[in-house]
Parts: structure tokens; sequence; C-alpha cells
């Protein structure tokens, strides 16, 4: 019995005797492991043009639905949520549509994300 207080005492001792960067080893590999994870949870940058409309918010939402179709068809149901990816690049510039003469005051979107694991889904 003696021993294993003698043993525990040397354990403790030895312990507060570490750096703290070695003390904390466990933490920070865990912090590791939880931003690996999440790395794969999301998948590689997908990008979508959707249609040209009068609204800047109809043709986002035209962009968005693009970008989804494209998403479920290279990664599956489980990254279809939007709101879920990392944007990386969303712009809405003016839309050339058509040839002739007439001038039309439309907008069209370009989303750029990376999709990510819906786990909730």
């Amino acid at each position: 019995m003696r021993f294993l207080a003698v043993l525990l005492a040397l354990a403790v001792t030895a312990t507060m005797s570490l750096p703290a960067s070695a003390q904390h080893h466990g933490r920070k590999s865990s912090q590791y492991e939880r931003e690996k994870a999440a790395r794969a949870a999301c998948r590689e940058p997908v990008r979508a043009a959707g249609d040209a409309y009068h609204l800047i918010r109809s043709a986002r939402r035209s962009a968005i639905k693009r970008w989804q179709e494209q998403v479920i068809n290279a990664h599956g149901e489980r990254f279809i949520t939007f709101e879920r990816a990392r944007v990386i690049e969303y712009h809405c510039d003016p839309a050339r549509v058509g040839g002739g003469h007439q001038v039309w005051n439309l907008k069209r979107c370009v989303i750029v994300a990376r999709p990510c694991r819906n786990d909730g889904y």
C-alpha cells in the first residue's frame, strides 16, 4: 500500500514538472481531431451560376438551386443544405441576355461554396 502511495506521489510530481505544452498535449490533440473531422465533413468547392432575373433575390435563389443540383449529383443528399456550406465567393452582376437592341435590367448571381455534411439530415 505504501508502494502505491509513493508511486502516485512520483507520478504527480513528474506531471507537474513537465512544461505546459506537454501537459496540454491531449487537449491540442482533441482540437486537431475536431478540426480534421470538420474538414472531412466538407467537400471541394462547387461553382454555380443561376438564371438571370430582374430581382437580385430571385437571381440568388436561382444560383442556390443550381448549386444544390450540382452538389446532390456530385456528393449526395447529405451535402445539399446550402446553409451548412462554407461560402467562398458570392456575387451578382448585370446579365447579358439576348443580342438585340433592347436593354434588360437583369442580374445573374454566381456562388462558389464548399458543401458540408448535414449530420442532422
